[in-house]
């Protein structure tokens, strides 16, 4: 090109000079005609010229790119504003997609503790959905991998003879020291040993709210159950405040409930952005491990153990405590020495602390009431409807309300009838099924008056099985 733009305005020039001195020597001015185009041509030339002898930084500079992914990357920078939105809308299965699509987005792109916020408050709705389950337990594990991997790191900097320290144990040390207690946990995770005044012994349990830990109270020696929740991952600043207030509020109404058949409830407390309840420490296992078909407990302790549970749930009731999260995984049985505890009062009530604009208290979809699920009133009876649901489970390994989206199954709920339960259970009698049908009625009113009415009609209907039926 270079060849072209040279040739071009020698040529120019050559023209141009030519009709010049044609017209100094003629003074003619029909001579014009022969500078004109020259000057035309010797500018074209040299502009030619000029771009062919351009930088190389020039020649080599790629050509702009449209913007690629600027949705997400907005809904990226906005995650706070996207997150309150999806968490203020009723659960639908285009809710479901689009939490697991912005928790897929926050991984990949390395922002582990919004990921982890968003894949949690997926699992309140639906723990099974994709593999939400599977990502929140490995980014939990990673978190806790830094954490030790942290800690260890701190312990090894740390000088030995620092302040005429002579214990062997120094992350005990470190632990008790203001530093330390002013040090953020990694992702919400407690570091390895201690959580306020409590001794953390070893994980024994994690769900979509936290972590537990069997600990020991260092003050009086006594091993307890401490329930983590990282508010801070949680909630955004704005809901953060009420949600600190409302656990606090809760966990104090729950403390206050004293009876055989619910957990007792000894210390709530915070600290380094970490809520944390301390518990009877129980043993034994969930129901919800005696919820398959294949691991059935025999029907008179499952009316027995659903009975001693509408009863202690009528005790809470007149304290005006629901609990609002009554399902098997929260229900605590040793078969050793015949010990029944409700568990998690008040966990339910925190999780819907950032939903409150629609009125909806989170729990679990399979076994929550219509009213519940509709984000209306919330009293006693949609813990009985609860309970309804988890006789049917424990008696049959099935639940009575199934769809493949969370839309189909606030649908069932809400208007579809359950199942007969002897089309299941065709051995049991028909009083049992009875009971059922009215824990499950879909107006509230139609229910059980009260826990204890409950309770009365399933002891009336186990006098009805032969000891020892399978």
């Amino acid at each position: 090109m270079s060849k072209f733009g040279l040739i071009a305005a020698i040529v120019g020039a050559s023209v141009l000079a030519a009709g010049l001195l044609l017209r100094l020597m003629a003074h003619l001015h029909t001579w014009a005609w022969l500078w004109m185009p020259g000057a035309a041509l010797l500018a074209a030339g040299s502009a030619l010229f000029l771009w062919a002898r351009r930088p190389a930084a020039v020649l080599s500079m790629p050509a702009p790119k449209l913007a690629v992914g600027t949705d997400t990357a907005r809904l990226l920078d906005n995650f706070e504003q996207r997150f309150a939105e999806l968490k203020g809308r009723k659960p639908s299965a285009t809710v479901l997609g689009d939490l697991y699509t912005l928790g897929n987005q926050l991984e990949m792109r390395g922002r582990t503790p919004q990921a982890t916020a968003v894949y949690r408050h997926l699992a309140r709705f639906d723990n099974t959905y994709k593999d939400v389950a599977a990502r929140l337990r490995r980014l939990m594990d990673t978190d806790r991998a830094k954490a030790k991997g942290k800690a260890a790191t701190a312990a090894a900097a740390a000088p030995q003879a620092a302040m005429g320290a002579t214990t062997p144990n120094l992350r005990a040390a470190q632990g008790n020291s203001p530093a330390a207690s002013a040090a953020p946990a990694a992702a919400g995770v407690p570091d390895t040993e201690r959580l306020g005044r409590y001794q953390l012994e070893r994980e024994i349990g994690r769900g979509a709210m936290g972590i537990v830990y069997l600990g020991r109270d260092t003050a009086i020696n006594r091993m307890v159950a401490i329930k983590a929740i990282p508010l801070a991952s949680e909630f955004s600043d704005a809901e953060l405040v009420e949600a600190r207030s409302r656990f606090f509020r809760e966990a104090e109404t729950a403390g206050r409930l004293n009876h055989p058949n619910i957990v007792t409830i000894y210390d709530v407390g915070e600290e380094r952005g970490l809520a944390y309840i301390a518990m009877e420490y129980l043993k034994g296992k969930h129901l919800s491990d005696y919820a398959k078909s294949n691991n059935l407990l025999e029907p008179r302790k499952v009316l027995e153990i659903i009975g001693r549970t509408a009863e202690a749930l009528g005790f809470a009731h007149k304290q005006q405590v629901v609990h609002r999260d009554i399902k098997p995984a929260n229900l605590m049985y040793d078969p050793s020495t015949d010990v029944l505890k409700i568990t998690d009062f008040g966990i339910a009530r925190l999780s819907g602390a950032g939903s409150t604009r629609t009125g909806i208290v989170l729990g679990t979809p399979s076994f929550m009431s219509p009213e519940q699920l509709e984000g209306r009133t919330v009293t006693g009876h949609s813990d009985l409807f609860s309970l309804g649901v988890s006789l049917f489970q424990l008696l049959t390994g099935q639940l009575p309300f199934t769809a493949d989206s969370m839309t189909g199954l606030m649908q069932q709920i809400a208007e579809a009838p359950h199942p007969p339960l002897r089309a299941f259970r065709p051995d049991l009698p028909a009083c049992v099924e009875s009971v059922i049908d009215r824990a499950l009625a879909k107006n509230p009113e139609a229910r059980y008056d009260s826990g204890a009415q409950m309770a009365a009609a399933l002891e009336d209907c186990r006098s009805r099985i032969p000891s020892g039926s399978p």
